[in-house]
């Protein structure tokens, strides 16, 4: 097994033991069993199917960019590509690994670097500009519930806020200036080199011009096409809902009928962003943490960690699961080959 593997295997470790000290500092851990024996499977299996269409969604998304600046792609491949990012965004800091290794994965499918470099980066902004009017309209017409949570927690979710938002500007401003993205590419890879892990300086410079290229342009082909951006807007609203939501199908699976879907969703959106730019892989730690801090109002004391176990393997777990199995396909299917 190699280093990554053992990497992956400690996080998630990490993860469930943090669940577990989080379980027993819980009063009410001993109603555990009966919380889990209670559930509504049906409503379990809801908040599962919105996963399943938040990947189809993420999977859609891709595929239309890759359509409007590229050329058209199967749905079985984009799916495959949105669940080995899902994966990765799962087990590294940051969520940080996802893209390269969409990257790596559309080369060997066919897609240049700057092509698939572009789509991810323009999935990734209109994915936090939804995101941020979310935020937005949660402030706008339920402040009163937002501000309802004690001050440090609402800091924390604007601090994300404008973290979200200095990204989306900065993307922008690199997809408007040639010259700066070249010189920053160029500065990485002379330290990459200086370093040792490019040995072809010259080859790589030539690889490198050829994908800032790439990216600028098709960067700009979609800059203009409003829209397809409003089209790609839309999908990825309903793929954030689709998110969120599994935290409503969590609270309706225990029988709980008082809150509306709506506030869960706000309230979700808020700690998506509080907990998003949390160093850790899975943000594991601030997460669970997190859903205690957000969602103890919505689900009572006896029924708060069974939830917040059932949430985090729905929204985490699943990812690494369904997207480990996806990757060892892949590997079988290519191993085939030779």
């Amino acid at each position: 097994m190699d280093k990554k593997k053992y990497a992956i295997l400690f996080y998630v470790a990490i993860n469930i033991v943090i669940i577990a000290v989080i379980g027993l500092l819980d009063p009410n851990l001993k109603d555990i069993g009966r919380a889990f024996k209670a559930l509504k499977p049906y409503w379990v299996a809801g908040a599962a199917t919105c996963m399943l269409m938040f990947w189809a969604m993420d999977a859609l998304i891709l595929r239309y960019s890759l359509a409007a600046i590229f050329k058209p792609w199967h749905f079985k491949g984009c799916m495959e590509v949105a669940l080995i990012g899902q994966y990765y965004n799962a087990v590294t800091p940051f969520a940080s690994g996802g893209q390269p290794a969409q990257v790596y994965y559309m080369s060997r499918f066919g897609i240049p670097a700057g092509y698939s470099t572009s789509v991810l980066i323009i999935k990734y902004l209109i994915y936090q500009v939804v995101l941020s009017a979310f935020c937005a309209i949660a402030f706008i017409f339920r402040a009163d519930l937002i501000f309802s949570y004690p001050l440090v927690v609402v800091w924390i979710s604007l601090i994300g806020f404008v973290i979200n938002a200095g990204g989306v500007f900065l993307i922008y401003f690199l997809s408007l200036s040639r010259g700066f993205t070249r010189k920053i590419v160029l500065s990485v890879l002379n330290f990459f080199h200086r370093v040792r892990i490019v040995k072809d300086l010259e080859k790589w410079k030539v690889r490198m011009e050829e994908a800032v290229e790439d990216f600028h342009g098709s960067l700009c082909m979609f800059r203009g096409n409003y829209k397809g951006m409003a089209l790609a807007a839309v999908l990825t609203a309903m793929q954030l809902i689709f998110y969120f939501s599994v935290t409503f199908f969590i609270y309706r699976a225990f029988d709980l009928k008082d809150s509306a879907w709506v506030d869960m969703i706000f309230v979700q959106s808020f700690l998506y962003l509080a907990v998003s730019y949390f160093p850790a892989p899975g943000a594991m730690g601030a997460s669970e943490g997190g859903f205690y801090l957000f969602f103890q109002r919505f689900f009572p004391g006896h029924l708060i960690f069974a939830a917040m176990v059932l949430w985090r393997f729905m929204t985490y777990y699943l990812n690494i699961i369904v997207g480990g199995l996806v990757i060892l396909a892949r590997g079988i299917k290519d191993l085939s080959r030779t």
